[in-house]
Formats: structure tokens, C-alpha cells, sequence
């Protein structure tokens, strides 16, 4: 009797699933796993989202900064008198250039000026907004850059 009820337990311990098969069939356990399952998810979301808000916040200063940067483009364009002092006039677009670059290496805020329709581009060091301004600095600009300088006025 003894060694049937040996045999019997044995035929049941090798007949009967693994431990992790228990577990899952177990219905005490199952709460317990929809509940990491669900904290699980609950992470996901919580890293999406603030993924989201990051790519957002990052969306607003790039625009904030864009708006600064045209704001002050706009502020200079209108800072820009009409008189500029004149150091160079260019048909090649290309020598142009060239000499803008060499005047800003100078120090000067030079910017390029389209004569009036024509096909002429002049290099102006420095630009003013009333003429009398513009002729107490071509003195100074034309011993330091060019002797030929000369007050233009842009309408």
C-alpha cells in the first residue's frame, strides 16, 4: 500500500506542468500580473509623452528665436538711412562680392546697394540718415579704405 501510494504520487509529480505553468494558471496571480502589465504600458505612455512635450518645447523656442532674429533683421533695415558712403561700384556681381567681404574684414557694417534700376552694384561702408552725417564720415573712410569715396543717395 505504502509503495502504491509512492508510485501514485510520483506518476502525478512527473504528469503535472512545470511551476511557471502553475503560476500562470493560478488565479491569484493573474491580478498581479495585469497590474505590472498595466504599470508596464503606464511607462511607455509616460516616456512618449514626454518626448512630445520636449519635441514641443523645443518647436516654440526655435520659432521664439526665428521671430527675434526677423524682428531684428527688420529693425536694421529700417536703421539703414538712405545716404551711404560709397567705396566701390561693380558691374561683375562677383568683384562685387569679393570687395563687400574685404570692407567687412575692415570692420565696417558694408552692405551691397542697387543703383537705381541700373546695372551697377556699389559697396557702401557705412550708411546714414541724413546727408550730413554721411559727408562728416567720408573723410575718415576715405584715408582708411578708398580716396575716391563718395556720399550716394538711395531713394
Amino acid at each position: 500500500m505504502k509503495r502504491l501510494i509512492l508510485v501514485l504520487l510520483a506518476v502525478i509529480m512527473l504528469l503535472t506542468p512545470s511551476c511557471d505553468f502553475m503560476k500562470s494558471i493560478n488565479p491569484f496571480g493573474k491580478k498581479k500580473r495585469q497590474t505590472e502589465a498595466l504599470q508596464k504600458q503606464q511607462e511607455v505612455y509616460r516616456v512618449a509623452d514626454s518626448i512630445r512635450v520636449a519635441d514641443e518645447q523645443a518647436a516654440a523656442a526655435d520659432k521664439a528665436r526665428q521671430e527675434e532674429l526677423n524682428r531684428i533683421a527688420e529693425q536694421e533695415t529700417v536703421e539703414l538711412g538712405k545716404y551711404h558712403v560709397i567705396v566701390g561700384s561693380f558691374l561683375t556681381p562677383a568683384y562685387a562680392d569679393e570687395w563687400l567681404s574685404h570692407i567687412k574684414d575692415l570692420g565696417y557694417n558694408a552692405q551691397l546697394v542697387d543703383m537705381n534700376g541700373g546695372r551697377w552694384r556699389l559697396v557702401s561702408a557705412k550708411s546714414f540718415a541724413t546727408l550730413r552725417e554721411a559727408w562728416n564720415s567720408v573723410g575718415g573712410i576715405q584715408e582708411n579704405i578708398n580716396g575716391e569715396a563718395w556720399v550716394y543717395r538711395k531713394e
